[in-house]
C-alpha cells in the first residue's frame, strides 16, 4: 500500500475518560489500536481504528476541547444505523439526506459530546 492509499490525517478527540470512552467506541465497530501513557497514571492517549480509518482519543486537556466533528465515509450507513441499533447505540440522527440528495448522513454523539457522523455517498461524478 503506498502512501496515497493510506489516511495521511489523523484526528483527535477529547475524552474525560478513556476506560469509559473505549466501550462505547466498540459498540461502533472501532478497535483500540494502542494507547499510551507517558507514566502510570498519567492520562491516556490512544488510537482507534473502524475499516482503516483512525482517530486518537486523548485524555490530555491540552491537545484539544470536548466537543468536537469527524466525519467517516462508510459504504452504507442505513446497514451501519441497523447494527448500531441492534447493538443498542444511541443514535442522535437517523440517516438521512439533510445533506443534498446524493450524501446520506447519520449522526451519534460520544460520552463527551463528540459528534461522529457517519456519510456514504449515494452517486458518484
Amino acid at each position: 500500500m503506498g502512501l496515497k492509499d493510506t489516511q495521511r490525517v489523523v484526528p483527535a478527540l477529547r475524552v474525560a475518560s478513556y476506560a469509559a470512552s473505549k466501550p462505547f467506541y466498540e459498540s461502533l465497530g472501532f478497535r483500540e489500536e494502542w494507547t499510551h501513557h507517558f507514566e502510570p497514571g498519567m492520562p491516556s492517549f490512544a488510537s482507534m481504528m473502524l475499516d482503516g480509518m483512525e482517530i486518537f482519543l486523548s485524555e490530555h486537556s491540552g491537545d484539544c476541547q470536548p466537543g468536537g466533528l469527524v466525519h467517516f465515509y462508510v459504504p452504507d450507513v442505513d446497514a451501519l444505523y441497523d447494527d448500531f441499533l441492534e447493538y443498542g447505540v444511541n443514535v442522535e440522527q437517523a440517516p438521512n439526506n439533510d445533506l443534498g440528495a446524493d450524501l446520506r448522513v447519520m449522526s451519534v454523539l460520544d460520552p463527551d459530546n463528540n459528534r461522529l457522523k457517519f456519510l456514504t455517498q449515494t452517486h458518484w461524478e
